[in-house]
């Protein structure tokens, strides 16, 4: 019983966070055997990095349906709230070749392309620092666009005014 109590006490003293890192090589990760899980890769990564990243809300309509459905529950459902919250809440910037964001992993299956992210967020224990963690979007394909967003993101009055692109990085 003792030997129990003290191999308890000493279990969180043992382990420690691992951070999630980056994969070395965005452009691999959007490779498939299958051409359309590619191609479905490919639209979310372009997405990402013309509309999320850059903020060319004038492209949306080339990579999501007019029909797109939001369940993040800081921005409602719709294309055009999904354009009004992008211009709400970061500047338009070039579109770069990769993610800023570092790319853990791309996974596609069926119609579903799924994209974690190494996040940062205040860390309680140690104030004015912040920790990593993972965040996940994922993203649903219909007739060669994005029509369905989900992701990990909390229900935050301060998400209307938040930019991921500035507000998330390691201190």
């Amino acid at each position: 019983m003792i030997c129990c109590g003290i191999a308890l006490a000493c279990a969180g003293t043992v382990s420690a966070q691992v951070p999630p890192t980056a994969a070395p090589d965005q452009a691999a990760l959007l490779q498939s055997k299958d051409p359309k899980l590619a191609a479905n890769k490919k639209l979310v990564f372009d997405a990402w990095r013309a509309i999320v990243q850059g903020a060319h809300t004038e492209l949306a309509s080339k990579y999501f349906a007019q029909s797109y459905i939001q369940h993040n529950p800081n921005v409602a459902t719709g294309l055009d709230a999904m354009i009004a919250y992008m211009k709400a809440t970061r500047p338009v910037k070039p579109i770069e070749p990769t993610i800023h964001f570092p790319v853990i992993a791309m996974m596609a299956e069926g119609d579903l392309v799924l994209l974690a992210t190494v996040s940062y967020s205040p860390d309680p224990e140690n104030p004015g620092h912040n920790y990593a963690g993972t965040h996940f979007d994922m993203f649903r394909i219909e007739n060669g666009k994005i029509a369905e967003h989900w992701d990990s993101v909390a229900k935050d009055p301060a998400a209307l005014h938040y930019n991921p692109n500035t507000e998330s990085k390691p201190k």
